[in-house]
């Protein structure tokens, strides 16, 4: 839905991804609560145990993503007199990295429905090229602001958005990892 926020610079979609922050850092915590208990009960080994920590991990990442989102509607907000054009390149360029963001995070929880460890080492690849494209759009605002002083009013508030979107990616790498953690057992860093 976020990206959804950005590329229609819908507001009442971004009320709606803020709203649902507190139900999800809830969910967050009785997930992890159950795989205390299940822990504590069951007393798990090996690969049983791999699944309950990894599930603890990701499900941090997941709260960590949603707070990242309301984050990014937040600024959606904020700039509300704000219409993205296709006409600016760093607009262009950010929802663009937004669809990347939102791919990669769908091609995440895909590979895990279908156990499929090779695609999740290539999602940990390909957050390396969000990065370079945080650089770029980075870049092209602070151009961009450099060129048109109305621009410094609401430039940062781009640059935050942006940012957002590559820790989103980067969340979405650690939530891979721990799946490949859970499949096979190995431990990526």
């Amino acid at each position: 839905k976020t990206v959804q926020v950005i590329t229609k610079n819908d507001k009442e979609l971004a009320r709606e991804v803020i709203a649902h922050d507190t139900e999800i850092n809830q969910m967050e915590y009785d997930i992890q609560h159950q795989c205390i208990i299940l822990i504590a009960r069951e007393q798990p080994l090996a690969k049983d145990l791999r699944l309950i920590m990894s599930i603890i991990k990701i499900v941090t990442e997941l709260e960590r993503i949603a707070d990242h989102c309301t984050v990014i509607c937040e600024y959606t907000l904020k700039i509300k007199e704000i219409t993205y054009s296709e006409d600016e390149a760093y607009q262009r360029h950010m929802i663009k990295m937004g669809r990347h963001v939102e791919e990669m995070f769908n091609k995440t929880l895909e590979s895990y429905k279908n156990k499929d460890a090779q695609i999740m080492h290539d999602i940990c690849d390909y957050d390396d090229i969000i990065d370079a494209e945080f650089e770029k759009i980075w870049q092209e605002i602070i151009d961009a602001m450099g060129q048109d002083e109305s621009l410094v009013h609401f430039g940062p508030h781009f640059i935050m958005m942006i940012k957002y979107l590559e820790r989103i990616a980067d969340h979405t790498t650690s939530i891979a990892k721990w799946m490949i953690y859970h499949l096979t057992g190995e431990y990526l860093t």
